[in-house]
């Protein structure tokens, strides 16, 4: 699909959402979001040291921004955090979690992953949670975080769905069957690491086989990736780390 038609299916996913869309305060979404805050913190406690090391943090993809908000919340006042994402439907709704946080985040942005309107090296740490396998563009992605990240910085794809090549179009059929309004893919992790790399990053993987809000049967798989490590060839969720040299 062309970039900006799957962009625009994004953009008016969140303004025609039941749930989801501006000025809908709907207990669906919020027991949604408020059962992936887990997840998200399982992740976060995997790179603690890195959040609390950033004095200016970024999230890209971020929706409604619950996560940043949860961020703010755990790293307090000191920390600025800036939620931004593709749709400004999505971003509009940022004070539904500034109010259940109760927090104030520092900014927030409507821009794409690849044309962030701040300045150069102006950041210390960008993240994505379960967003970075919508993104379109991942080559100009990196390196436009390779532009806004300070010396030092990193930029961390959380929870996200990857798989080997060999794997690609199964796993990206399979998470498309559940019907979900805008087209999902799967990131072939070894990929976008090579981008990663070829745009200036030091880029490793870690394996996230957490078995938190897990369906019954993804239960069970992720159970046995966690007994059997060579299974992790399989399709396996990671985070992608991404480090800026000094």
């Amino acid at each position: 699909m062309e970039l900006h038609a799957k962009e625009q299916l994004e953009i008016d996913a969140w303004r025609d959402s039941p749930t989801e869309a501006p000025g809908v305060d709907s207990i669906e979404n919020l027991v949604n979001k408020l059962t992936d805050a887990p997840v998200f913190l399982e992740a976060f406690a995997r790179h603690h040291e890195r959040f609390e090391r950033a004095a200016r943090i970024l999230e890209i993809g971020a929706g409604q921004g619950w996560a940043s908000c949860l961020i703010k919340k755990r790293l307090g006042p000191a920390t600025h955090v800036t939620a931004s994402d593709l749709s400004p439907f999505a971003i509009a709704s940022a004070g539904i979690w500034e109010r259940v946080f109760d927090v104030r985040l520092d900014g927030t942005l409507h821009c794409r992953s690849y044309e962030i309107p701040v300045e150069a090296g102006s950041v210390d740490l960008v993240f994505a949670f379960q967003a970075a396998h919508h993104f379109a563009a991942h080559r100009r992605t990196l390196a436009e975080l390779h532009r806004v990240l300070s010396p030092g910085g990193v930029a961390l794809y959380l929870h996200e769905p990857t798989c080997g090549p060999w794997l690609h179009a199964l796993a990206k059929r399979r998470v498309n069957q559940k019907g979900m309004p805008v087209p999902e893919d799967v990131l072939v992790h070894a990929h976008v690491l090579d981008l990663g790399r070829r745009a200036g990053f030091r880029a490793t993987c870690l394996d996230d086989v957490s078995v938190t809000k897990r369906g019954p049967i993804e239960l069970l798989y992720y159970s046995a990736l966690r007994m059997v490590p060579p299974l992790r060839l399989l399709p396996c969720t990671r985070d992608l780390v991404f480090e800026k040299p000094r």
